[in-house]
């Protein structure tokens, strides 16, 4: 099995995608990507919305080497919408796994999930709700949780599915929006699976104070560094909200040395890809000042 971070904020852009290459099956997870717009009272800067389009392409470049589509909820920093000119070639002859849009999402998760199936049946070789689930397609073992909440406990974002892909022996876990993660519920479950290698995602420490609060980081050092401690992965890829802080490795460098004390790795998607770190979002005043 070959993990590779196709795009995630540490390369530029709000995603997650990931691809998942085995001997039998090739699986493409949360193929959306996202700009904030408006950071810090600034619009994207042109370095941004180059990237963007850059991204865009190579998701769909991955998606034409994929059989499987996975979309583990609605926001579109996770999935393509039909709105979007490559959403035919994205979704044609898949099969594709999602999120089930009538339970446990908020009324806006719940309306882009209804538009998706509708227009994404039209196009795919298959279409499942994921919830619960489990799938073997050609020897390729995935294991989709129950909805787990999306950052803290009766969060109003919903809830996300976490997943659990195995093949060849080896074991991948991908949960995206669990924002740590908070909730000691999501830090036992990852520990559970097994897991050799994992990409999970990072608090929005740039909002600390605000949406973040300091008992919920409290909470999520604790749960950190009880999946660094316990679980079985070497490689944990961190990613996503805690990039979007340009003092992110003042959370960030702690973890690593843990890591290194336990013999595992604790890094990013650009990181584990051997690609620059780049935090356009976190430095958008500083770029577009440059820029004009």
């Amino acid at each position: 099995m070959n993990i590779i971070p196709v795009c995630f904020d540490s390369m530029g852009v709000r995603s997650m995608c990931t691809f998942v290459h085995t001997d039998k099956l090739n699986i493409l997870i949360d193929p959306g990507l996202a700009l904030a717009t408006k950071r810090l009272g600034y619009p994207p800067t042109n370095i941004e919305l180059n990237t963007f389009y850059i991204l865009k392409q190579k998701i769909l470049d991955f998606a034409r080497k994929s059989e499987v589509i996975i979309i583990t909820h609605y926001h579109y920093d996770h999935y393509i919408s039909s709105h979007d000119e490559m959403f035919e070639e994205l979704f044609t002859d898949k099969i594709v796994l999602c999120k089930n849009r009538k339970t446990k999402l908020n009324f806006e998760q719940r309306t882009r999930g209804k538009e998706f199936e509708i227009s994404v049946k039209k196009l795919c070789k298959e279409f499942h709700f994921i919830d619960g689930n489990t799938f073997n397609l050609g020897g390729v073992k995935i294991k989709c949780s129950e909805p787990l909440w999306h950052g803290t406990e009766r969060s109003s974002f919903g809830y996300i599915i976490m997943l659990t892909i195995e093949a060849e022996k080896t074991k991948f876990l991908y949960s995206s929006d669990i924002m740590g993660p908070i909730e000691s519920k999501n830090a036992d479950y990852i520990i559970n699976e097994g897991a050799d290698i994992m990409v999970l995602c990072g608090p929005p420490t740039h909002l600390l104070g605000y949406d973040l609060t300091e008992a919920h980081m409290n909470q999520i050092n604790q749960n950190v560094d009880k999946i660094i401690k316990k679980s079985k992965a070497k490689d944990i890829i961190y990613d996503h909200y805690i990039l979007r802080d340009k003092n992110y490795m003042k959370y960030f460098k702690p973890w690593v040395n843990l890591a290194k004390k336990n013999k595992k790795k604790f890094l990013t998607a650009a990181e584990y890809a051997g690609v620059p770190i780049r935090q356009l979002e976190a430095n958008r005043e500083e770029i577009y000042n440059q820029e004009m």
